[in-house]
């Protein structure tokens, strides 16, 4: 098999990638040699208090974050190991610290999560937005912009405003905020402004889907990588997702139409942006600093119509009229358009419409995936064929803050198919398909054995093709047959084929398959509270009540289990001790767990309860709080309470190996 040496070692660029990567700068002009663009230079802008090497830690000293892993990126020179694209994008959120995005009017803490944290100075105080993903990075990001102001900042917050319902957006608020200080503004509390149905989306994505998401993730972030040259980079949008504590408190005011509102003595305009980057999201426009928050409609590059952690796929055309909207509403009267990523892009006199032109240029390339995503199927080519074909069109190619660091071309133009066509490519094969294992089962008896296929697999390896040599070794691995040498190619084409991605994203993904293959399964969830029980602690009755269902096992012993209905009246209490009650209706049908809400209860047996009670039947621990219950039936609780799964085992699967129904 020519010179490849089968093993488990992290390996160098081979020549082929090396050559890829020239290719790749030559083509877009860029100098390895430099490893910058204009782009790195924005993010460079206005520091006034920068930190390389912080490393935050929780109470109990482990480690939540840490910048100085990647120092290396202070030698500009682009590794062979790392697309040269990359690399200036991985320098370029390596800027970290406290940014001042206006004069003594809005500052950005970037570098300390994904995500930023933002602050306006309001009539009395200050108005943040979005408040990072982990209690831990939000409040050290407070404690940073005390330092660089000089002011105080915590004790000063007059409001929260959170654009949309991906955690990376709303788990940093326990480290801003505490629980009892958030309610009404009339109240003399702290209001939190988020999009109508919030709540609802957070709870589908978090926690319906949750385990899912959280260990596809893992591939997503890199989670299991080092930093470094032959290992993490970046994800586009900052560089990973930080190992704190995830939190969720309940908000306050839900904005369910683009409108004005007055917050903290500023004119604050909210436009609704539903099915872009998240379901339910929204920008903000500060008419008295001629500022707009652009959420994560736009960042400092192309962004997913569908993440391949997973989650619903996204409207581009909602996406692109959005954001045509706010060029054509917002654009001319804004000296700073910034976000909840990346960095504040600005007006000069040089280019007096470089908002405009950022926003129309990033609606530009979501406007062309789509719309030739559909040409192309409307004349009978498949989500795959289409996806390989489609490129960055040339007039758009050096818009860096548009280039696929995070989204990528092929993987969005797939979401537009799928979005219109479904997940179904028209070929009759494919109505009844074999599954993976089936099929690479299928493969390996059909190409004549495991060494015909190695063979075969090495050559493409060396003439550098590196996914048909994963792919390949990959059928051996699914297959079920115990080789290693299989799992050391397979690694090997995924390590190369991660030193040439653009996308942060893939290179994580394809890093990550190649050391779960080599040392196995990494840690599943880098965030504390895996179980997100303090999303579950903070939403109603109603939306545990459907968790509850989705967590029940319909074969775990639906045999013994006979239909019932049971009315719950569900009590609550709010962070200021105000006490609702609402009433819901569960039926048992053959296992299947049906809820609703309802004005009264009416039928026969009954249950009046705590709301922690539901959470004390999903963690089966129901005899613990039945002195709470008032019931005259409590053995149906008990039958849903046995038919929950095991949630500690949730997101505990793996990847790259098969993992199929025994």
């Amino acid at each position: 098999m020519g010179n490849y040496q089968f093993n488990n070692n992290i390996k160098d660029a081979t020549g082929y990638t090396a050559k890829i990567n020239a290719e790749f700068a030559r083509t877009l002009g860029l100098n390895p040699e430099l490893g910058q663009n204009e782009e790195l230079e924005y993010a460079k802008q206005n520091c006034i208090l920068p930190v390389d090497d912080l490393i935050i830690k929780d109470d109990n000293g482990k480690e939540v974050w840490n910048l100085a892993s990647y120092s290396f990126f202070k030698n500009g020179k682009t590794p062979t190991s790392v697309n040269p694209s990359l690399w200036i994008n991985g320098r370029s959120n390596y800027q970290a610290g406290v940014f001042e995005v206006l004069k003594d009017k809005i500052y950005q803490v970037r570098g300390l999560d994904i995500s930023n944290l933002t602050i306006i100075r309001g009539k009395t105080g200050w108005i943040v937005q979005d408040v990072m993903t982990s209690a831990e990075t939000a409040s050290a990001a407070i404690d940073l912009l005390e330092r660089a102001l000089t002011e105080p900042v915590r004790d000063k917050i007059s409001a929260i405003i959170i654009s949309h319902s991906h955690a990376d957006h709303f788990g940093g608020i326990a480290g801003v905020v505490r629980p009892e200080q958030v309610g009404k503004a009339e109240e003399g509390k702290i209001p939190v402004f988020v999009p109508a149905g919030f709540d609802e989306e957070t709870v589908k994505e978090n926690i319906f889907a949750g385990a899912a998401c959280g260990r596809r993730s893992t591939f997503q972030f890199g989670e299991g990588l080092k930093p470094g040259p032959r290992g993490h980079i970046s994800t586009g949008l900052g560089f990973f997702i930080p190992k704190g504590t995830m939190t969720f408190i309940k908000p306050t005011n839900y904005i369910d139409k683009s409108e004005t509102v007055i917050i903290d003595g500023l004119t604050v305009e909210f436009q609704l942006t539903p099915g872009t980057e998240a379901p339910v999201e929204m920008n903000n426009y500060f008419a008295d600093y001629r500022a707009f928050w652009v959420a994560e409609n736009c960042n400092g590059t192309l962004h997913n119509l569908y993440p391949i952690r997973g989650a619903q796929l996204r409207d581009a055309t909602a996406w692109v009229d959005y954001v045509l909207e706010a060029a054509d509403k917002y654009a001319d009267i804004s000296d700073v358009i910034f976000q909840s990523h990346n960095w504040p892009h600005y007006n000069t006199a040089k280019n007096p419409n470089a908002i405009k032109e950022y926003l129309i240029n990033n609606a530009a390339i979501y406007k062309y995936i789509h719309d030739q995503t559909l040409l192309y199927a409307n004349t009978g080519h498949t989500a795959k064929d289409i996806a390989r074909h489609l490129q960055i069109p040339e007039g758009l190619q050096k818009n860096w803050y548009a280039r696929p660091y995070y989204g990528s071309v092929q993987i969005n133009s797939r979401a537009v198919y799928t979005k219109y066509l479904g997940f179904y490519n028209g070929n009759p094969n494919d109505i009844d398909p074999l599954t993976e294992i089936e099929s690479a089962k299928a493969f390996v008896e059909y190409a004549g054995g495991t060494d015909k296929i190695l063979e075969r697999a090495v050559a493409d390896y060396e003439n550098g093709d590196y996914r048909k040599a994963a792919y390949a070794a990959g059928q051996i691995i699914f297959a079920g047959i115990e080789n290693e040498q299989a799992k050391q190619l397979c690694a090997d084409a995924f390590e190369q084929l991660g030193y040439v991605a653009e996308s942060g994203i893939w290179r994580n993904a394809y890093l990550q398959g190649a050391l779960e293959l080599r040392e196995g399964r990494s840690d599943v969830f880098g965030m504390k509270e895996k179980n997100n029980t303090s999303i579950l602690e903070g939403v109603s009755a109603e939306l545990i009540l459907k968790y509850i269902g989705i967590a029940l096992d319909y074969d775990k012993g639906e045999s013994d289990r006979k239909d019932a209905t049971i009315d719950l009246t569900v009590v609550d209490r709010d962070n200021s001790g105000n006490i609702s009650k609402e009433v819901y209706r569960l039926r048992l049908k053959a296992g299947v767990l049906l809820t609703n809400k309802i004005e009264k209860a009416t039928e026969e047996k009954y249950a009046v309860l705590p709301k922690q009670a539901l959470l004390a039947i999903l963690g089966k621990q129901l005899a613990l709080v039945k002195p709470l219950i008032d019931t005259n039936s409590i053995e149906v609780l008990e039958t849903i309470e046995a038919g929950i799964s095991d949630l500690s085992a949730f997101g505990d699967f793996p990847l790259v190996l098969p993992h199929g129904f025994e």
